[in-house]
């Protein structure tokens, strides 16, 4: 008999900002096990915020033989007490967790969680469908052949090795979006849904774990795969925006313009905005991009700091990073760029350049993120040889909370000159210049500008607590993982 799978998305902590978008990856499980005749129930705590009683109910009520909670580090404490949940709603299912935080950290995670009985690490489609079949035929004794997995075997870790990465990403269904609430992830009263399109990261930043969950090599869905499902998300799930989750939509231009050429052919004309570099685009790409309707990119600067994005590992300069805000500005799409602040080595002169950057090149919206070190990149390695401390509690890495000491930029003085800033970016004139405009996007950017106006003169936190920011996608990389 089949075995019956239950999946997990685990809630943010307390203060933590909220998802944005539905978890894709848990959705891309979900459809893989449907299409080899699984049944899956999907049970989301981001989006309905379970009790614990209440979640051990919904687990028991499913009898499921497998319980998978995908987990960031971020939300690796709710995983883990969704686990224990688990195995006190079904004593006998076989508990997997996989995401990035304990695909690097596997067996401390089993040694800290004696309640988990795989950690499935990296793409995880595959595996949990073996997995799947090996529960539904009683043959536990093969899990040494599923490769991508850790396990106890005889109070032993067992860490088989890594599995291949899926190359053809056509062969995928669309994620199974009807398990989820969308009303959920609605902004604005707007559907806005995520397609991503590739996997695989050629870069290298310090700060960043895209390649080593998914790999360097950049690997891609058809131009025509794509607008499939793009028009699968507007006729069937009724999106009204979306969003291309890729971390580098244009690495592949040619592709890139395939895509919008897609579109055009078949008159999708819904806003969407999506992710790239600064060094991987040109006038001709972006013109193309926004006669298919593109309406904002978002860029990761990091910096405005030459020695910070040499540190960084980022590639590219701050000229180029000027000239390709003003490129895209030129072009008619508004502009998004996330910086990195509180990076080792970086003082209040290299932080002021950043902020003096944004000034001159007076971008759309900006998100100021802690730098984070993340279990599993070179910053983490890099502050472990310093013998830096970084605070052992993951719920504090949310991209806004210090996690380690930097002697020479405080956070206390970034939090000062990260105030000053945001009270002069997201002024009552960008307010005004945001709300006249009615797309989508500059409609939730005055809404992200009202926020902070309300949260400076200090209105009840009820009063001004709807309102959501704009995030980019977040340093630790978001896979298709258990």
């Amino acid at each position: 008999m089949k075995a019956h799978v239950t999946l997990i998305n685990p809630p943010s902590p307390a203060g933590a900002p909220p998802a944005l978008f539905i978890p894709l990856g848990i959705g891309y499980l979900a459809a893989v096990l449907e299409k080899n005749q699984y049944s899956v129930n999907v049970i989301d705590c981001q989006a309905h915020r379970h009790t614990r009683d209440q979640l051990k109910t919904e687990i028991s009520k499913n009898k499921p033989d497998i319980v998978g909670v995908t987990s960031s580090t971020l939300t690796y404490i709710p995983a883990i007490e969704i686990v224990k949940t688990a195995r006190e709603a079904a004593p006998n299912c076989l508990t997997l967790i996989g995401g990035p935080h304990v695909t690097v950290l596997d067996e401390q995670t089993l040694n800290e969680s004696p309640q988990i009985d795989i950690i499935v690490r990296g793409e995880g489609e595959k595996t949990l469908l073996e997995i799947a079949d090996l529960v539904s035929k009683d043959c536990f004794d093969s899990l040494p052949e599923v490769d991508g997995i850790t396990f106890r075997k005889n109070s032993k870790i067992i860490r088989n090795k890594d599995r291949a990465f899926i190359q053809n990403l056509d062969e995928l269904p669309h994620p199974a979006y009807g398990h989820f609430d969308l009303s959920k992830y609605r902004i604005s009263g707007k559907m806005y849904l995520p397609i991503i399109t590739s996997r695989g990261c050629p870069f290298q930043c310090t700060f960043c774990l895209a390649s080593k969950m998914c790999g360097k090599r950049f690997r891609t869905r058809s131009p025509e795969k794509v607008i499939d499902e793009l028009e699968w998300l507007r006729d069937v799930h009724g999106a009204d925006v979306f969003a291309f989750y890729d971390d580098t939509f244009t690495f592949d231009v040619k592709r890139a313009y395939a895509i919008c050429d897609e579109m055009k052919k078949r008159n999708f004309d819904l806003p969407w905005d999506c992710r790239t570099r600064v060094d991987r685009i040109s006038p001709e790409i972006l013109a193309k991009m926004r006669g298919a309707n593109c309406q904002l990119i978002h860029f990761g600067v990091e910096s405005g700091s030459q020695k910070m994005l040499d540190a960084m590992k980022k590639g590219t300069t701050v000229e180029q990073n000027a000239k390709g805000i003003k490129m895209a500005k030129d072009a008619g799409i508004s502009v998004a760029i996330s910086v990195v602040v509180g990076y080792p080595g970086e003082t209040p002169d290299m932080l002021k350049q950043t902020f003096n950057f944004i000034k001159k090149t007076g971008p759309d919206y900006v998100y100021v993120c802690q730098a984070i070190p993340y279990p599993g990149t070179e910053l983490y390695d890099k502050l472990k040889e310093l013998d830096w401390e970084i605070s052992s509690d993951w719920s504090r890495f949310d991209e806004q909370s210090p996690v380690f000491k930097n002697t020479l930029l405080p956070p206390q003085k970034i939090d000062d000159m990260r105030g000053k800033f945001y009270n002069s970016f997201f002024s009552p004139a960008y307010f005004l210049r945001k709300t006249v405009k009615r797309d989508f996007y500059s409609q939730i950017m005055a809404r992200a500008a009202l926020n902070h106006l309300l949260w400076r003169i200090r209105l009840p936190h009820w009063f001004s607590s709807g309102f959501r920011k704009i995030a980019p996608i977040s340093k630790e990389e978001k896979t298709p993982t258990t």
